[in-house]
């Protein structure tokens, strides 16, 4: 067995950001989640994702034991491992896009400090919808922000910048897509990506 750099990158930071438990979905849906972001960015390496977005993943800079641990060991290592061979499993499926994705198209994942920092969390501040109860592992209660965008036009007169029509509107930025173990997947809403012409993978 002979591990190329890039499904073990991938495949140790689905084993380092997962929780303990060797969940197969839970690995799996994270390795599929960096996978599906880097695919629909165009085409990015696991290495160009992480250069494009630093903080996408903490688990590469903050030290994650499993993570260092799937890094640094020998494939013989590796294959004797059921969590770490799950892992690497996991991510050559991603990688392939092969497979049944059990992040369900997701781009973005949290874990338990998605409970524990609630009050100051991104996601929370701004405007997440669970869109089933499953996916509630933490038992968070949804936030929701109504936001209008509004087209750009010029006024002739004072030559600045006003609103037009309504572009768009939406409730929340995030949407939930699965949930395993101790972390939940998430996928920008559709609202959000309508009236900001945003991208899904950003």
């Amino acid at each position: 067995m002979t591990i190329d750099a890039q499904t073990r990158k991938l495949a140790a930071i689905a084993y380092g950001e997962a929780s303990g438990a060797n969940d197969a979905n839970e690995i799996g849906g994270i390795a599929w989640a960096v996978a599906n972001r880097a695919r629909a960015w165009g085409e990015k390496t696991v290495g160009q994702l992480l250069a494009a977005d630093p903080n996408y993943t903490y688990a590469v800079k903050d030290g994650n034991p499993r993570y260092k641990k799937l890094m640094a060991a020998s494939e013989k290592e590796v294959a004797a491992d059921k969590g770490m061979t799950l892992a690497l499993d996991c991510a050559s499926n991603a990688l392939a896009n092969t497979g049944t994705d059990p992040s369900n198209g997701a781009y973005w994942w949290d874990g338990l400090d998605f409970k524990t920092n609630y009050q100051n969390h991104p996601k929370v501040k701004d405007g997440f919808h669970i869109i089933e109860p499953a996916h509630n592992i933490f038992d968070v209660k949804e936030t929701s922000y109504l936001t209008t965008i509004y087209w750009k036009v010029r006024d002739k007169k004072t030559g600045k910048e006003v609103n037009s029509k309504v572009r768009g509107t939406y409730k929340y930025v995030w949407e939930s897509t699965a949930a395993y173990g101790k972390t939940i997947f998430w996928k920008h809403d559709a609202d959000y990506l309508k009236a900001t012409a945003g991208k899904a993978y950003k």
